[in-house]
């Protein structure tokens, strides 16, 4: 037998391991959405009933009727301004786990990060509800400070919809900020002081720019989970929120309109790598500026 013939089987063997991987991805996630492209393009009847053959309607209707084309550019909204939020409020905190010492503090402080994750997005976005409904702690304090007359329309609000999303996503973005603050050498920063520069300056010159594989992680993972929630926004906001997540939805549920909904969530999903490609572009040039 010759060498390559001899070293066939030994790749075959090496493919093993990744097998049920691949047979995995392909079960769950290829072939639904292979399945949920062809639907996209049936052509569907009054009801929203699919029909036989193939049609662009329903990807017209994403992008002509305003009902779908602006829930697309109010969900990219949202999730560039929920990614900048995480980014900016998960920096301090990673900051401080980060610098914490081992010990008890160090563990108290991520604890406080890890556990949201612990507990289900229903329970959290429902906390929400509680803060910001008509009899809810924020309407009673507002009204009893004389501030209000009577409750505001809090849940219906497109700023809690960005706070709750932000406060659901915020630990994405803390973790891989801790990771990169953490790698940072604090002889770098010595150092830097050491040569006159001040702690503001030290901070702008030295932390953010050797922290960026960190922001760029946490802003990578958090944009496209905030470009696909409906959960939160649904319970905190209700569903005539205009976010695609939620266009696709009530199309499911309650319109039964199954190949707009494929064209919408195709169309989202579209929308979303390229919103990402943008952010790890962005990011590339951003270091490349930075390090040259």
């Amino acid at each position: 037998m010759s060498a390559p013939a001899a070293r066939a089987p030994r790749r075959l063997r090496g493919l093993l391991p990744v097998t049920p991987v691949v047979v995995f991805l392909l079960a769950l996630f290829v072939i639904p959405l292979v399945r949920v492209l062809a639907l996209s393009f049936h052509p569907s009847d009054a009801n929203g009933y699919p029909l036989d053959g193939y049609s662009l309607t329903q990807y017209r209707r994403v992008f002509t009727e305003a009902f779908f084309s602006e829930s697309l550019w109010q969900s990219l909204l949202t999730s560039l301004l929920v990614t900048v939020l995480c980014v900016l409020l998960g920096f301090p905190a990673a900051y401080a786990l980060a610098r914490a010492r081992k010990g008890v503090v160090r563990t108290l402080l991520f604890v406080a990060v890890v556990s949201p994750l612990l507990t289900s997005v229903v329970v959290r976005s429902y906390g929400w509800v509680v803060l910001f409904s008509a009899n809810g702690v924020v309407n009673r304090t507002l009204m009893g400070l004389g501030i209000l007359d009577q409750p505001a329309p809090l849940l219906t609000s497109y700023l809690v919809v960005v706070v709750s999303v932000t406060h659901v996503l915020l630990p994405f973005a803390i973790l891989p900020l801790t990771t990169a603050l953490g790698g940072i050498d604090d002889n770098l920063s010595r150092a830097s002081r050491s040569l006159g520069a001040g702690p503001v300056r030290t901070f702008w010159k030295v932390t953010v720019p050797l922290s960026l594989p960190g922001i760029a992680v946490g802003a990578t993972v958090v944009f496209p989970l905030a470009m696909g929630i409906y959960i939160t926004p649904l319970l905190v906001g209700g569903a005539n929120q205009p976010l695609a997540g939620l266009r696709v939805y009530s199309q499911i549920t309650s319109v039964f309109d199954y190949p707009v909904a494929a064209a919408l969530s195709l169309t989202l999903l579209l929308l979303t790598l390229l919103g990402v490609s943008a952010l790890g572009t962005a990011f590339r040039f951003w270091e490349r500026r930075l390090h040259g």
